[in-house]
């Protein structure tokens, strides 16, 4: 894939407070149309499409990304993020989060370079949250081992569920279950009271041809509730540039001041 020029823009569990580190998603689903369940267009059953994207996933260099939730996901302070991802030769990226602090929403810009995460929450300032976990820790979305290469390749019970529409493009929509602690890495938290086993529903969408991208993953951590992340423009341009910081001093005894909490 040819990569196109494209500038970057601005991404972000609290209590951190926001984990895609960066940690990441109302569910957008309007654009979305399913046709009855059969197998996928191109030929392909549901677990060669599945280890097709995983691969795509484990080479991507870089990526869009948005997540989306909607209900009320556990332990979930970030409700959307939208942004740009490089993934390789080192993973960086920057965008928007909105994210609940307390009783208030905030939509903050955030920066993630070098292994650090910077997030200006209020409005003028970016401050270093170091890894950014605390925020949503997107160098883990496509790690091979917990992240979205290891999700799509571990899903258990994968079942096709027909042709569906993502972005006005046609994709193969697979069902299925994964672990809460496979969850918790895409989703910058625990999304279920249970931290390890329990099979959390989820839904993938892929695109038919080429080299199978991912196109969109869905959970199901509790009733009413979905977390989605939705992935394109793979292979372009991604440009992320460090921001100005604003020092915070070191509160008494030890340690920094910090919007989100330590």
């Amino acid at each position: 894939m040819k990569p196109k020029p494209r500038i970057a823009i601005a991404a972000t569990s609290t209590a951190i407070a926001l984990s895609v580190a960066l940690t990441g998603c109302s569910n957008d689903t309007s654009g979305m149309s399913t046709s009855s369940a059969a197998a996928p267009s191109g030929g392909a059953d549901a677990k060669t499409l599945l280890q097709d994207a995983a691969q795509a996933s484990d080479d991507v260099a870089t990526v869009h990304f948005a997540m989306a939730t909607s209900g009320k996901v556990p332990n979930l302070p970030v409700t959307a993020v939208d942004g740009d991802l490089q993934n390789k030769p080192t993973v960086a990226a920057q965008g928007t989060a909105t994210v609940s602090l307390g009783a208030a929403t905030v939509d903050a810009k955030f920066v993630f370079i070098d292994g650090h995460m910077y997030a200006d929450l209020t409005g003028g300032r970016y401050i270093d949250y170091g890894k950014g976990d605390s925020i949503y820790d997107v160098s883990a979305l496509f790690d091979p081992s917990t992240g979205i290469p290891h999700i799509l390749s571990t899903m258990n019970d994968p079942t096709d569920a027909g042709t569906d529409t993502v972005g006005g493009a046609q994709v193969e929509k697979i069902t299925g279950t994964v672990s809460a602690a496979d969850v918790s890495t895409i989703s910058g938290a625990h999304v279920s009271k249970d931290k390890g086993t329990t099979p959390v529903p989820t839904t993938v969408w892929i695109q038919p041809a080429g080299d199978h991208e991912l196109a969109q993953i869905q959970i199901t951590p509790t009733a009413g509730a979905t977390l989605t992340l939705t992935f394109s423009q793979w292979g372009e341009t991604v440009t992320v540039t460090k921001p100005v910081i604003t020092t915070i001093a070191p509160k008494p005894g030890g340690g920094h001041g910090s919007t989100l909490g330590n």
